[in-house]
């Protein structure tokens, strides 16, 4: 996409005009000081609908109503206008036509025109820059966030505080949001993605979303599964035992489940209740069961305890006889009689055993100490058994108290019919209570919803979007090393390896030393260097963004003050410029001049770049190509205002 600035207009209350013509490939404003040079930048950002006005307050905005941009895009023209900020700052997006002439234009122009806020005229400016990736907002599909013309004014900015700066590159990445949006959005601005990959990924996350919540509802009702096999079993049970039959056995929840609403029915000719006593010894049998595994769980838990304690007591006794050995432990490998000076062969025995005894207890001391404590977990797992067994034990005995008084002993259920109608009404009221919506089978869709989310990540994967940013990143790296061939960097880095960690979304530049050591930029000495840095890596972003053929970032570079590292005004005023200065400087010129035409040659779109600064040329090298795109010199009284 081509697109350049072809004037910055200002028009004041009376209608009084200051225009700066600009055109494709370089632009220079030079001037002294207080000429209004570094207002250009704040004006461009002001018409490119800024949030804030950061225009220099006095002479400018005491004279201006309206600022204007007449941008060219394709083979369109755009006014773009804005009032300024004390007159509420509505402005005008006007698409003229091609070959309008802004030389022409009058304050009186804009007095029929329809005023717009400044969101309505952002979203027409990225509408024309073809900036149409409405929703980002991969996490929350409920709420939308575009991708935004005002994060691309990062790329296209360099103020005159970032163009020396060691501990910032982009133009208002201290908001921590606004520099997380900018670093996100990067593969927009590249071209390399649109809105089909944003609502592909967000499409993809609702559907993770939605399987995740299918999964905890499975997961819920194989709970709830297990909970009415164990209350419904046993109402099932007792009621099959009072007809005198079986319950099949190993019957799934759903089978239970058709059986308890097609229950059979009570046939007078049966007698007798043998069923119900063998399920009711069947409880007992089962109950004793299950307190003899909790009586052997107890038990063992008790016998670690024990273990444990004597373990602990058997290292304090072994520490004591430790301390009691060193104590009495001879310094002295051998004894002679003092008066014969004859070996005292029985004193040197016993040394020798209380020694090897020292020894002995320093390693079981070690062994005790390693094996104490190694029985915690398996004492926790246990207590976890016996919790589990407890919570079995008091179901079976709460339905074996239910069948001895309901079915075997009870006041209240008389007669065998009493006793089957009661079962039957227990089992009814179990159903009725867990039958709404509670046994949908989501199985099938949970497949469902796995195969579509393969689709979906196979699709993502399609875009090659990590793979585009490691060709960006490869590229702004060797760019920048190019560049640094010619631009003044101090002895100490070279050979220069610049990187930018592009891929890892830190947008860190860094230089690597011979031993892969990363030198930061905040870590390196000297404003040469910094300011080196800064034009090498947004040269190398320009000459990326000239290249990528879906790219809607408009192609322009603003540097601010590029040569104040060497040549502070008044060192200029005083005509006290070193020729090392103006070498480092003509290389600086040297390398845009250089660089913008061949992006011009490669990509067949020549980009912008618009340069304000003190120099005016005088004493470069290439001071007659540099005077060549000086579109205003504001010396000798000259100014913006």
């Amino acid at each position: 996409m081509k697109s350049h600035i072809e004037a910055i207009i200002i028009f004041s209350k009376t209608g009084e005009k200051r225009m700066i013509p600009l055109q494709e490939g370089v632009n220079i404003i030079t001037g002294d000081s207080k000429t209004g040079k570094s207002a250009l930048i704040e004006i461009i950002d002001y018409c490119l609908c800024s949030t804030n006005c950061t225009i220099p307050k006095g002479k400018i905005t005491d004279f201006s109503e309206l600022y204007a941009l007449i941008m060219k895009i394709n083979t369109n023209s755009y006014i773009i206008a804005r009032y300024n900020w004390n007159s509420g700052g509505k402005m005008f997006f006007i698409k003229e036509k091609e070959n309008f002439d802004f030389r022409t234009l009058k304050r009186e122009y804009f007095e029929k025109k329809i005023k717009i806020s400044p969101k309505e005229a952002q979203n027409e400016i990225e509408n024309a820059l073809g900036l149409s990736v409405t929703n980002v907002n991969e996490d929350d599909i409920h709420q939308t966030k575009k991708a935004s013309l005002r994060n691309m004014v990062s790329y296209l900015f360099q103020h005159q505080n970032l163009m020396a700066s060691k501990f910032a590159l982009f133009y208002r990445f201290s908001d921590f949001y606004k520099r997380k949006d900018v670093i996100e959005q990067f593969p927009i601005f590249a071209g390399i993605i649109g809105q089909e990959y944003y609502s592909t990924l967000i499409k993809l996350n609702s559907l993770k979303s939605k399987l995740k919540q299918n999964e905890k509802k499975q997961k819920n009702n194989q709970n709830l599964n297990n909970h009415i096999k164990e209350k419904l079993q046993p109402l099932l049970i007792n009621y099959f035992a009072l007809l005198n039959r079986s319950l099949e056995e190993n019957l799934s929840i759903e089978e239970m489940l058709k059986v308890a609403s097609n229950l059979p029915k009570y046939d007078d000719n049966i007698l007798g209740e043998a069923k119900v006593v063998s399920h009711y010894n069947n409880l007992r049998l089962k109950l004793e069961e299950l307190r003899e595994k909790e009586r052997n769980i107890l038990l063992e838990i008790e016998n670690i305890n024990s273990t444990k304690k004597n373990g602990v007591n058997f290292s304090k006794i072994l520490e004591e006889l430790e301390y009691q050995t060193k104590i009495t432990e001879s310094k002295n490998k051998s004894y002679s009689c003092p008066l014969c000076g004859s070996n005292c062969n029985e004193i040197n025995e016993e040394n020798e055993k209380i020694s090897k005894a020292s020894k002995w207890l320093d390693t079981e001391l070690k062994l005790a100490k390693k094996y104490t404590f190694d029985f915690s977990e398996d004492i926790r797992k246990l207590e976890e058994n016996h919790k589990e067994l407890e919570r079995e034990i008091k179901v079976v005995y709460k339905e074996l108290k239910n069948v001895e008084k309901k079915f075997l002993s009870s006041d209240e259920l008389k007669t065998k019919m009493d006793k089957v109608n009661y079962a039957k009404a227990n089992i009814e009221i179990f159903v009725e209570l867990n039958e709404v919506g509670i046994f949908e089978n989501i199985d099938e869709e949970i497949e469902i919803l796995k195969a579509d989310i393969r689709d979906l990540e196979e699709k993502i994967r399609s875009f090659h979007v990590y793979e585009q940013k490691e060709k960006a990143e490869l590229f702004l790296s060797k760019n920048m090393n190019r560049l640094a061939q010619t631009l003044d960097f101090e002895n100490e880095y070279k050979p220069i390896n610049l990187n930018f960690d592009l891929v890892n979304e830190n947008f860190d530049l860094y230089h690597t030393k011979e031993n892969n050591e990363k030198i930061y930029l905040s870590e390196m000495g000297s404003g040469a260097n910094w300011v080196s840095c800064h034009i090498a890596l947004f040269l190398s972003f320009l000459h990326y963004f000239s290249k990528q053929p879906n790219s809607p970032i408009p192609l322009i570079m603003f540097f601010d003050q590029p040569s104040q590292v060497y040549f502070p005004q008044n060192t200029i005023e005083k005509n006290t410029v070193s020729e090392t200065d103006l070498v480092a400087v003509n290389k600086i010129y040297k390398t845009i001049f250089d660089e913008i035409k061949l992006i011009g040659e490669e990509t067949k779109n020549l980009p912008q770049i618009i340069i304000v600064d003190h120099v005016d040329g005088e004493g470069l090298k290439n001071q007659d190509e540099f005077k060549k795109y000086i579109r205003c010199n504001w010396r000798n009284g000259k100014a913006l205002i």
